[in-house]
């Protein structure tokens, strides 16, 4: 009897290593595709960067010494947020004069290549598949505008969701080349109102 029960012990330990062994293949392997792994802490608008930071390292190559930059934040490209980004790229690509606009998404570069390709965007794009540039940026809403002058500081950041990028680029240049520059750029009247104008004052003539 005593070399029976000797014998059970040693089973159930075997038992036991065994069934130990195979969850720890279990969870490792399951660590290995990303089931087990801890999501990104949320970001906090508190977190933002302060006025004058410099510019996250990834895209001072990118900044222009003529005009200032402007980064717009973008998340993954689905369908809805694909629409909303082609109209940045629109405004971005109509006062590219004004600023150096440029698209950072949360996307691979294979996916935002054939993107741009399809639709002969020519505003510059970075690939941030880990999210390591948005998270810099404290992106906490999509998408969010970021203004840098030509030395790499921060002069503008959106604060809230709401808001044009219209106004962004505006309030970009602005920060950069004042009150007044921006008031002769931004509002004045269109060509085509000044070629009519002229028009019908030869006409009364």
């Amino acid at each position: 009897m005593k070399g029976e029960g000797r014998d059970f012990s040693v089973l159930w330990l075997m038992a036991a290593g065994a069934n130990v062994a195979f969850l720890l293949f279990l969870l490792h392997a399951f660590g290995v595709a990303g089931i087990f792994h801890r999501p990104h802490q949320p970001l906090h608008p508190q977190d933002d960067l302060p006025l004058n930071s410099p510019i996250p390292s990834p895209l001072r190559p990118l900044l222009d010494r003529q005009k200032p930059l402007l980064i717009v934040a973008f998340g993954r490209c689905s369908q809805c947020t694909v629409h909303r980004l082609g109209e940045w790229v629109m405004m971005l690509q109509r006062w590219s004069d004004q600023v150096k606009g440029v698209i950072v998404a949360a996307e691979g570069e294979g996916v935002l290549r054939k993107l741009w390709e399809e639709r002969e965007w020519k505003v510059a794009y970075v690939a941030d598949g880990k999210g390591e540039i948005l998270r810099a940026l404290n992106a906490w809403f999509l998408p969010r505008a970021y203004g840098f002058n030509p030395k790499g500081e921060l002069v503008w950041r959106q604060e809230s969701p709401e808001g044009s990028d219209l106004e962004a680029i505006r309030a970009v240049v602005e920060a950069v080349r004042g009150k007044e520059y921006a008031r002769k750029v931004f509002d004045r009247p269109p060509a085509w109102k000044d070629a009519w104008k002229e028009k019908k004052a030869g006409e009364e003539r």
